[in-house]
């Protein structure tokens, strides 16, 4: 774990000098702008029994266009197991962008997660999971936006496991969250993001959590974040890390 840990730093080393020398202005506040970035970050989920790196590599080729691949490294402190957890792909397109109306983004989005963290480590959940969505930029203030996000989402049935009811089935639900950036100074700003899941159409259990990200801007293209979930079903997540954009 240690010396791929200095590998993944060493990585982000070789970018430094390539991104220190362009100057083309950043705004990662707005979900709805799209940028070319390496993120790593030191992720720990004690009620998960999990610790280790996510890292994640974002291709926007244009404004339209996003690819995202996150791929996480974690330790389970139960099993003592480490590995590559579940891969995550996502692609968000975005064919309307104006800041100046008040309905200032739109545009649809899939995200999927593969099952390839080992189940009986206690690396995966087990799933595939198929989420589209929907997203609206709503330009309330000029340092206060909203960005609502519906997404339905499927969920396949768990690697040869049982639940607590002895089933083992394809579930299938949604997801409303509303990304809510806060830009506090030309160098720092700040998302809370209150989430509402139904897992299953079938029963009337909800989920509820929120997030918030803090990011502050050492150089222009070099930026540090802090984040922190609290979530009603999966418990408390901590992240610290960096971005680097190019």
């Amino acid at each position: 774990m240690k010396k791929l840990l200095f590998s993944l730093l060493a990585f982000l080393l070789l970018f430094v000098h390539s991104v220190m020398a362009q100057d083309t202005p950043i705004d990662a506040s707005k979900p709805t702008n799209f940028y070319s970035q390496v993120d790593i970050q030191f992720e720990s989920a004690g009620s998960q029994n999990q610790y280790g790196l996510r890292n994640s590599f974002i291709i926007a080729p244009s404004e339209k266009h996003l690819i995202l691949g996150e791929l996480p490294i974690l330790t389970n402190t139960q099993t003592n197991e480490t590995g590559i957890g579940d891969i995550r792909l996502r692609y968000f397109y975005l064919p309307y962008k104006n800041y100046d109306k008040l309905l200032g983004a739109f545009g649809p989005s899939i995200d999927v997660y593969s099952p390839t963290g080992n189940v009986d480590k206690g690396l995966g959940a087990g799933r595939w999971v198929v989420a589209p969505g929907l997203t609206l930029g709503v330009m309330a203030f000029e340092r206060i936006q909203f960005f609502p996000i519906i997404s339905y989402q499927y969920m396949s049935e768990k690697a040869g496991q049982i639940n607590e009811n002895g089933e083992n089935t394809a579930m299938h639900g949604m997801t409303f969250q509303v990304i809510t950036p806060i830009v506090l100074s030309q160098k720092m700003y700040m998302q809370v993001t209150p989430i509402v899941q139904l897992p299953d159409f079938r029963y009337a259990t909800t989920n509820f959590a929120c997030e918030v990200l803090v990011a502050y801007s050492l150089k222009e293209k070099l930026q540090l974040s802090g984040f922190y979930k609290a979530d009603q079903t999966y418990g408390q997540t901590f992240r610290v890390g960096t971005t680097i954009f190019f």
